[in-house]
């Protein structure tokens, strides 16, 4: 009876063995790696998409790693079948007693459990024994090597982490590959209890963890892949601080919407780049970042009012990298400040103005009059105050000029000058430079025909002035502002950037030197001399809108180009702010940070000079005023008579032809007459810059 009872059963088991299949399929999710993007060091993660893992082949992983985990989990693997007897029936015996189904997996087991589907997460006798079954099957047909690859790539290590890969760089911040012998133990021990144990401390958790990383080693010498003599020299290593995981607060929330938003530019769909194993690099230096964030917070930006905004932005001139950032507190909002469109340029849109006569064969030596008010007819000639016309006037500290040059007009921010060269130069070819540096197009759009553009009435992005400042600053060519550097897939091939192609092209070195000459100038003697660096010369503008709504200081360096932008998007005075009782302008406040921030990071960056402009181009003269006006002198202009300074050149055989309104252009309609501060303005009921 007994026997025929055994016989049946073994039948029953039998059939049960046949007719379970082999696994194949991995369960979902089980594979997926993740993607990391990183600082510009390339090693240190901002944040993750997705599963903390990382597949490595198996001559990746070091024979001593994988020793140290069959020594904490499966001693038998390589001779055994697949399944521990002992721990198969201590676990049916006590699922019989009423109690959970226990341990003793084997490492196959654990595989078949964990990584293939088939097996259903109850935890009865029958997925028991379907588990048994399947390990049986997976150790006859399968390679043990390749059993343990899949088991060191998916097992669960704590620290958020899947896979050997990513648990090295968790608590080693190494590759597998570059584990010691300890380091390695350590990861074998995490396996048993990852979210108890703890890697420092002298607690309890510590003190297990402790104990379990002897049990490896003493397993290893007893299998013996390790000599008694090395186990006994091991010391347990120092792990990182901690995990809390990649903190993703802060500036790190602000830079993932911007990943994001740049793999969609790319056409890289959000589930490939959770899911898809990418390596995603930027170029942003951590602590550069630190000092974007300390610049701001010394203006205290986290205690501004709802409604303001702020922030810093600085590119690298040579390839559009942005190096850093702060684009305001994201606990106040996560509408970020620098890459989106906050505030109108005001007068740091003047250098597209100038840089635009400069391509049309003019140089900075070309005189403007910077009377204030002063009236425009339709073609761009000054007309008497009496007569109707589109009315401009300075900004009340600068007051009313005489005849000055380019250089002056820079650095003194002059609204009368820059409308007047804005129409030589022609509308339509300052918003063609432009948009050639990289303001977009559609901040542009509206103002065509308008030359209250010369001051600034567009909306256009920090990171956006940034890199449009990069192009003077590299000699001329415009560059694409972008985090991502380079991504490489799971396979190592890298994806094709299309901003990592050269720049275009925009000015010529010699207008580049011309347009940085004026703007040092700004930062030397003229309204950005809160921004000058102790041990180097800069460039820059400032800028401030009507009333006071928005602020502005971008400048550069030869190796560096950064924007500050601060507004009140209630459209109203930007004043009284937390540490800061006067009202918010160009030259103070933003001016300010710009310096605190460049001061830092120059301070290791080889001095660069810049480089000196032959003053090449026609030195166009527009100063005079019609009858019954008559032009005031001025004193002597920086630029224009400065002792020493190379003598203008003429324009070059096959230039442009120059006259007082462009041929081929349409000619800006009358502007509406305006009053009051805002008479600056062009014919829009948008404000523009108040001339600083």
């Amino acid at each position: 009876m007994i026997v025929a009872v055994v016989m049946a059963a073994s039948v029953c088991v039998g059939v049960a063995y046949v007719r379970t299949p082999l696994p194949n399929e991995p369960q979902d999710g089980v594979t997926d790696q993740g993607s990391a993007v990183y600082y510009g060091d390339g090693r240190t993660p901002i944040f993750r998409l997705g599963a903390n893992r990382e597949i490595v082949r198996h001559a990746q992983i070091p024979a001593h790693v994988r020793w140290a985990v069959l020594a904490a989990e499966d001693r038998g693997f390589y001779a055994g079948h697949g399944v521990s007897p002992t721990g198969t029936v201590r676990a049916l015996l006590n699922n019989a007693s009423g109690g959970d189904v226990q341990g003793g997996s084997t490492i196959t087991q654990q595989l078949a459990r964990n990584y293939f589907k088939g097996l259903s997460r109850d935890r009865s006798a029958g997925r028991k024994f379907k588990e048994i079954f399947i390990s049986l099957k997976l150790a006859r047909h399968r390679d043990k090597d390749d059993i343990l690859d899949l088991y060191l790539n998916t097992i669960f290590f704590g620290r958020q982490t899947s896979g050997v890969q990513a648990a090295a760089r968790a608590y080693f911040d190494k590759d597998v590959w570059q584990l010691t012998v300890a380091e390695g133990a350590v990861l074998a021990a995490m396996i048993q209890q990852p979210t108890y144990f703890k890697t420092r401390g002298g607690d309890a958790p510590a003190r297990a963890l402790r104990a379990r990383w002897r049990y490896v080693l003493d397993g290893m010498v007893a299998m013996g892949r390790l000599s008694r003599d090395e186990a006994a020299r091991q010391r347990f290593p120092r792990t990182l601080d901690e995990w809390r995981g990649v903190d993703v607060s802060g500036q790190s929330l602000l830079v993932r919407q911007r990943v994001q938003e740049e793999l969609r530019q790319l056409g890289i769909p959000m589930d490939s780049a959770v899911n898809g194993g990418l390596k995603i690099y930027t170029g942003l230096d951590r602590r550069w970042m630190g000092y974007a964030e300390q610049a701001m917070r010394k203006v205290r930006e986290p205690d501004w009012p709802t409604g303001i905004r702020g922030g810093l932005i600085a590119v690298d001139p040579q390839d559009g990298a942005v190096k850093a950032f702060y684009g305001g507190d994201p606990a106040r909002s996560q509408y970020d400040a620098v890459f989106n469109p906050v505030a109108q340029a005001a007068s740091t849109f003047k250098p597209y103005v100038l840089a635009a006569a400069l391509r049309r064969g003019y140089n900075v030596r070309s005189r403007v009059n910077g009377r204030s008010p002063q009236k425009f007819a339709p073609d761009g000639s000054i007309t008497p105050q009496t007569a109707p016309g589109y009315e401009v006037d300075n900004d009340e500290e600068i007051g009313s000029l005489g005849v000055i040059d380019l250089v002056k007009a820079t650095a003194l921010s002059v609204n009368t000058g820059y409308v007047k060269l804005a129409f030589e130069a022609g509308v339509a070819n300052v918003l063609r430079t432009a948009q050639d540096l990289g303001v977009p197009e559609p901040a542009l759009r509206p103002f065509k025909g308008q030359v209250g553009i010369a001051l600034g009435i567009a909306n256009v992005p920090a990171v956006n002035q940034a890199a449009g400042y990069a192009a003077f600053a590299n000699g001329g060519t415009a560059v694409t502002p972008h985090l991502i550097t380079k991504i490489v897939d799971k396979r190592g091939r890298t994806v094709p950037l299309p901003w990592t192609k050269p720049g275009r092209r925009v000015l010529t070195q010699e207008q580049a030197a011309q347009t940085s000459y004026a703007l040092r100038a700004t930062v030397r003697e003229g309204t950005g001399r809160r921004a000058a660096l102790s041990d180097r010369e800069a460039a820059g503008k400032t800028g401030t809108t009507d009333h006071n709504h928005a602020a502005w200081f971008v400048g550069y360096v030869p190796q560096l180009s950064a924007a500050v932008m601060m507004a009140n998007t209630a459209q109203k005075p930007l004043k009284n702010l937390p540490g800061f009782s006067g009202t918010v302008a160009g030259e103070n406040l933003p001016s300010s940070v710009w310096h605190s921030f460049m001061e830092k990071v120059t301070r290791d960056m080889p001095r660069k000079d810049f480089p000196t402009p032959g003053f090449s181009g026609v030195a166009g003269d527009w100063g005079a005023l019609p009858t019954p006006d008559a032009p005031t002198p001025d004193g002597p202009t920086p630029g224009a008579s400065t002792p020493g300074a190379p003598t203008p050149g003429t324009s070059n055989p096959g230039g442009p032809v120059l006259g007082a309104h462009p041929p081929g252009e349409p000619v800006p309609a009358t502007p509406k007459p305006q009053t009051g501060p805002g008479r600056q303005r062009a014919a829009t009921s948008e404000p523009g810059s108040d001339g600083r």
